[in-house]
């Protein structure tokens, strides 16, 4: 359901009402004044949010760090237990 926000004319207060398009609200919950409600307008954006981080370069850049760690750990496992030298 449509979430909708309102003023009521005699007391200010704002409220959100969640309801179908076809319903309208006009009577005052808070002062239960009636005919006193006003659908505020809604807001809405119609710009993308300019996101500089993808998703999952994170976790791409960790795997990345594991696997360098990985093949350095694995030089020095090597270099100790087989010994060119002998």
């Amino acid at each position: 359901m449509p979430k909708y926000s309102y003023k009521c004319s005699d007391c200010n207060e704002i409220t959100t009402l969640y309801h179908s398009t076809s319903d309208i609200m006009v009577d005052c919950d808070m002062c239960s004044s009636s005919s006193t409600l006003r659908r505020l307008p809604s807001k809405f954006s119609l710009f993308k949010e300019d996101k500089k981080i993808k998703v999952g370069s994170i976790v791409k850049r960790s795997i990345e760090d594991f696997r360098e760690d990985l093949e350095q750990e694995k030089r020095e496992l090597k270099n100790e237990f087989f010994d060119p030298d002998e």
